[in-house]
């Protein structure tokens, strides 16, 4: 019995520094506090050791205090560079062996620094999916030809909206070379995707694809047209009008310029 007492003294020490309380329904200890890990200072003889927040260590004071270090760390990265440039120049004009092999010490320093710094760049991006750049532009064939396909469904499906309530206004002469290319483009771009083609001639003549062109009325100047050929898309239920481009433009080129601007917003594809 004596080699029982330090064991009960032992758990009845637990128990007094557990405190509990006895469930009148069930019968059952239930603890007073979420988990005998979490620490609660307003239970009796529950030790906590909280570490609190000095007065100096305000929100500004810290935000201060990271400020000076990017300050400081900027001027040791300059003093670095200047060092570099200096030690470099030195091995170049005076090129002894205990200049050329100073250079090569503090050169391959500050390369051994560099290659810390990508690779935890590398692991803070694997570690990190809201900064790995990959999960939008992938680098690697797979992923490269998921995107494309996704594209691809993309422009499709703008293209049928917009064959629906856009057209291409075409404007041209009829002795610009460069006219007769595009008309030929704008040909097989309305053949394929149903995108209506408005020929609008600036000399009154037409060419072979669009022999019955519109007359300029005005149009041109009013959206500044001074090079042919130039494409501009128009809607023609909200009257908006948005500018393709001028000179010889591929079929490809037309369809993705078409998408960007108007299913797109600056800076969402790069």
């Amino acid at each position: 019995m004596k080699q029982l007492l330090p064991v009960s003294i032992f758990v009845l020490s637990i128990g007094l520094l557990i405190p509990t309380r006895l469930s009148a329904q069930s019968g059952s200890l239930v603890s007073d506090y979420p988990s005998a890990w979490q620490c609660d200072r307003t239970k009796f003889i529950w030790y906590c050791e909280v570490d609190e927040l000095d007065d100096e260590e305000t929100p500004h004071a810290v935000a201060e205090h990271a400020r000076m270090r990017e300050m400081e760390a900027i001027e040791q990265l300059e003093a670095l560079q200047q060092e570099l440039k200096g030690k470099r120049a030195l091995a170049i004009i005076d090129p002894t062996p205990e200049n050329v092999a100073a250079y090569i010490e503090l050169q391959n320093a500050s390369m051994n620094q560099a290659s810390v710094f990508s690779d935890v760049w590398r692991r803070v991006v694997w570690q990190t999916p809201a900064l790995n750049y990959e999960l939008h532009r992938p680098v690697n064939n797979a992923g490269i030809e998921v995107q494309r396909q996704v594209h691809q469904t993309a422009v499709t499906q703008k293209l049928n909206e917009i064959s629906r309530e856009w057209g291409i206004f075409f404007f041209f002469r009829s002795d610009c070379p460069y006219c007769h290319v595009m008309s030929s483009t704008l040909k097989v771009i309305s053949d394929m995707h149903g995108i209506t083609i408005f020929p609008i001639s600036l000399d009154g003549s037409g060419l072979p694809e669009y022999p019955n062109p519109s007359r300029d009325n005005g149009m041109a100047k009013q959206l500044n047209v001074q090079e042919v050929p130039m494409m501009v898309l128009g809607n023609v239920k909200t009257r908006n009008m948005v500018g393709l481009g001028s000179g010889v433009i591929s079929s490809q080129e037309m369809i993705e310029r078409m998408y960007i601007l108007t299913a797109t917003q600056p800076g969402e594809l790069y």
